[in-house]
């Protein structure tokens, strides 16, 4: 998945352990990027996703 604000893959982003988000990733890896925090494109958990 992408990021909300970068639209950077999930994996260009550091794992973030103190994240209360779902997905725990903190700042994009990529040199030029400014994004501190992984935002999850999926604004609503419905149950196809659980």
């Amino acid at each position: 998945m992408n990021c909300k604000r970068c639209h950077h893959t999930d994996e260009v982003h550091v794992p973030d352990e103190e994240s209360k988000l779902m997905i725990k990733l903190g700042k994009c890896k990529i040199p030029t990027c400014t994004c501190s925090q992984y935002i999850n494109p999926i604004q609503e958990i419905d149950e196809d996703l659980l």
